[in-house]
Order: structure tokens, then C-alpha cells, then sequence
């Protein structure tokens, strides 16, 4: 009965907007036309603000992706895992801003996994302009707010995080020339951990490879947090590795957007390396589908 009364209210509220979409669209053919045998009709407004912000976001899911995981294949092929996301580029009363949603069935089955709105809070008309984004997200499962604020101008990004009105990070991001390569560094200071972070990255061999690195700084310890490697085999086909040191892990990860038209397979191992003598037999393999609709 609980079921059926909420279907019914969702089916009425909808219909609601329904209604006073229409009513708008009348309201504003009416308007606009002149003539004395034709006055403006008007448009009712004691709708309540809630019910006008409803109306607004009703049409924005219009595109997205979806992906299906399996569990480790050496157990036997089944469904682990679904995520979708979609999102909209919005302008409220001239103010541009960019929705996006995002679902995931481990994280919450339910409901969304998060939600966020991006944009930018000053356009610059030239590099020598500051460009000032945002992102706020919230995380539905977590009851958490996130906010990343950045400014950019002259090739350089500086970025502040907030977490529950908490600094969390700060850091900037620049290319820079090193001989005839162009090094992406990305030094960042994590404000609750006291922890210094450098993210590099370049492309080499052509631009066909790429390889990055993530170091941390915390108490005088250097801890190398990720290494990776990446390199395109042909158009639309890809492999990366990834060693994390800490956790003795290596994960490989192949991608092909050739393999179904309109999708993209993605196969992927774990492979621990603490144990030299059980890798094979400790190694874990997914298969995932990507698609857009």
C-alpha cells in the first residue's frame, strides 16, 4: 500500500509539472502576440518554488554511459557491479552551470552515488585572463560535501578541496619543458594527512606511451605511491600498468572501443606480488562493458 500511495504521489507530482509546463509555454505564445483583439494571457505564478525548481530539472537527462562489471572471472563469470552517469549543461537566468549524477549498485543501490554542478565562476577571454572554476559534489551514500575551487592563467592551475567545510588539499598543476619532453607536475599539500603529494606525468615514444608517477612526502619519509605506464597499440586500442608499492600490486588493463561498435571492453588483472611463488594462482581478472545512451 506504501508502494502504491508513493507511485501515485510521484505519478500527481509529475503531472503537476506537466500542467504547469504547459501553462508557461501558453503564456509565453500569448505574450508575445500584439494586436487589439488580443490581450496577454496570464501566467499563474503562486506555483510553489520548489514545484518551479522541479520543473526546471525535469528534462535534463538527455545522455550518458553506462557500465557493467563482472566478478574475478576465475571464480566464475557473473555480474558484480553496474554504474551509469549523465549529466546536462544548464543556464539559469544567464548563470552557466553543468549537472551531473552519477549511480553505482555496490555503493548505493538505491539512489545515487553522487551529484555535482561545475563551472565557471569567471570566464577568462585570454590566457593572460584568470579563469576561476568550481565543482561541488555531494556524496549521497556518505552524507558529504565536497568543493574544488581553481584558478587558472598564464598555463598554471592553483586548486583548493573542501570536505564538510574543511580544507583538505591544495596544489597547483603546470606543463613544463624538460630537454624535448613536456613534464605535467602537479605538487599538492593534504592539509588533514600534513602529507606533501607530487603527481608527474609525460608522453613519450610519440606521444604513443605515457608514464606517471605519485609520490608522497610525510615526516621525511618518501613513499612512492603509484607508478604507471601506458601505451596505445593503434587507435582505439590500449594497454596500461599500474604498480602500487605499498600494497605489492600490479594491475593491468587492457581497453578496446573496437571490439563492439558503440562500446568499449575493458579487461583487467590484479596481480599481487608478495608471494613470487603463488601469482598466477592469486591473480584476479574482471571484464567490463562501457557504453554510452
Amino acid at each position: 500500500a506504501a508502494r502504491h500511495s508513493h507511485r501515485c504521489e510521484t505519478w500527481l507530482e509529475l503531472r503537476q509539472l506537466e500542467l504547469l509546463a504547459v501553462r508557461y509555454r501558453r503564456g509565453r505564445s500569448s505574450s508575445q502576440r500584439t494586436g487589439p483583439d488580443r490581450a496577454p494571457v496570464p501566467v499563474r505564478t503562486h506555483e510553489s518554488p520548489m514545484m518551479i525548481a522541479k520543473l526546471a530539472f525535469v528534462p535534463l537527462v538527455l545522455a550518458g554511459s553506462a557500465e557493467i562489471q563482472s566478478n574475478n572471472l576465475r571464480n566464475g563469470a557473473s555480474f558484480e557491479n553496474l554504474k551509469a552517469s549523465w549529466g546536462k549543461a544548464l543556464d539559469v537566468g544567464g548563470f552557466k552551470t553543468n549537472l551531473n549524477c552519477k549511480y553505482d549498485y555496490n555503493a548505493n543501490k538505491d539512489g545515487l552515488k553522487e551529484v555535482s554542478l561545475s563551472g565557471d565562476l569567471i570566464e577568462a577571454g585570454s590566457s593572460d585572463d584568470v579563469a576561476v572554476g568550481y565543482e561541488v559534489t555531494r556524496n549521497v551514500p556518505a552524507n558529504q560535501n565536497n568543493i574544488k575551487l581553481t584558478a587558472s592563467t598564464h598555463g598554471t592551475t592553483v586548486f583548493g578541496e573542501y570536505a564538510d567545510s574543511q580544507l583538505r588539499e591544495v596544489g597547483a598543476r603546470r606543463e613544463v619543458d624538460i630537454g624535448d619532453q613536456k613534464l605535467n607536475v602537479e605538487p599538492s599539500w593534504r592539509v588533514q594527512a600534513k602529507e606533501a603529494r607530487i603527481k608527474l606525468m609525460s608522453a613519450v615514444g610519440g606521444g604513443k606511451d605515457r608514464v606517471s608517477a605519485e609520490v608522497n612526502y610525510a615526516n621525511g619519509d618518501v613513499d612512492v605511491a603509484e607508478i604507471g605506464y601506458q601505451r596505445e597499440l593503434e587507435e582505439g586500442r590500449r594497454v596500461k600498468a599500474t604498480l602500487t608499492p605499498r600494497t605489492q600490486n600490479l594491475e593491468v588493463e587492457y581497453k578496446d572501443d573496437k571490439f563492439e561498435q558503440g562500446a568499449s571492453w575493458t579487461a583487467t588483472a590484479n596481480v599481487p606480488l608478495d608471494n613470487a611463488n603463488n601469482i598466477l594462482d592469486a591473480a584476479k581478472v574482471t571484464v567490463s562493458r562501457a557504453w554510452n545512451w
